[in-house]
């Protein structure tokens, strides 16, 4: 199996935890590449080359083990070897930005070994290519994350208090659940809409998958909406949101008996944020 040289003194791994159960990061890691050739073998883990994983995968149907591109890998986070085979990782070459999403099918010592095909896809200014690796960050994600749907209806949200957006020149809270995805993001972007935390139907175990979404939340006595972006996560016992009171909850309790009952009954659904009407560079 031909294999990129590696370079021991490109690797720094930085490992931090960002969310619940396997949503971990791991950030700045080298990623060489490896040639399984699953497409010419026609994703079958047995003829492809040096597959760990199919003592365990090689059964599952071919659009299982065709959905994503493979990669070994190093940082476990945690799982065994057995307990990552098969799960995914989203990965973001850390120089131009290109990101994929990648299924795991072995170990490696160090780092990622990407197959060739999606090695080449991150590589899009081709300096992995003249260097022999990328440096890039991964998450565990979701293999088959819930498509947003239209949303729900007639459900909860409650409204917090501790977001403070308008004090705080809406900075995002360290304690929300994207803050670091989306904090850095310019103020516009930040200000544009009010702000939500989210633990309704369509809420994943990487809480990160959500982040920067928008919905339209109506409330269902008034009639009245709003539009807010989803940056945090909520408990979800009983509610489907936590709204900031300031930018998301009192617009919508124009009658004020969402405050005095704690909670509003809402419908919501996903929409556009219309992010695409501020220029600015990220």
């Amino acid at each position: 199996m031909e294999r990129s040289v590696m370079s021991l003194s490109s690797l720094l791994v930085l490992a931090c935890l960002v969310g619940y159960g396997t949503a971990q990061s791991v950030q700045n890691v080298s990623a060489h590449w490896v040639d399984f050739s699953a497409k010419e073998n026609d994703w079958d883990m047995n003829k492809a080359n040096d597959v760990y994983c199919k003592i365990y995968d090689a059964d599952k149907p071919y659009e299982w083990r065709s959905k994503y591109n493979w990669t070994n890998i190093g940082d476990l986070a945690g799982f065994s070897i057995d307990e990552a085979c098969g799960k995914c990782i989203h990965v973001t070459n850390r120089a131009t930005g290109d990101e994929t999403t990648v299924r795991i099918v072995g170990p490696t010592g160090h780092g990622l070994e990407l197959d060739k095909p999606v090695f080449d896809q991150l590589d899009s200014d081709g300096q992995g290519q003249v260097v022999g690796h990328l440096i890039v960050s991964y998450k565990f994600v979701d293999c088959n994350p819930t498509p947003p749907g239209p949303g729900e209806s007639n459900v909860r949200a409650d409204y917090s208090k501790d977001y403070n957006p308008i004090e705080n020149d809406w900075t995002y809270p360290s304690h929300a659940e994207c803050a670091i995805k989306d904090g850095g993001k310019p103020l516009e972007w930040r200000k544009r809409h009010g702000w939500t935390g989210y633990c309704g139907k369509y809420k994943t175990f990487n809480p990160e998958d959500n982040c920067c979404k928008c919905l339209k939340v109506t409330n269902t006595d008034t009639k009245d909406s709003v539009t807010v972006r989803i940056m945090d996560t909520c408990g979800g016992e009983v509610e489907a949101l936590v709204l900031d009171y300031e930018t998301a909850f009192k617009p919508i309790d124009t009658d004020g008996k969402g405050y005095e009952a704690g909670h509003l009954t809402v419908d919501y659904e996903f929409v556009e944020c219309d992010d695409d009407v501020l220029v600015y560079s990220q």
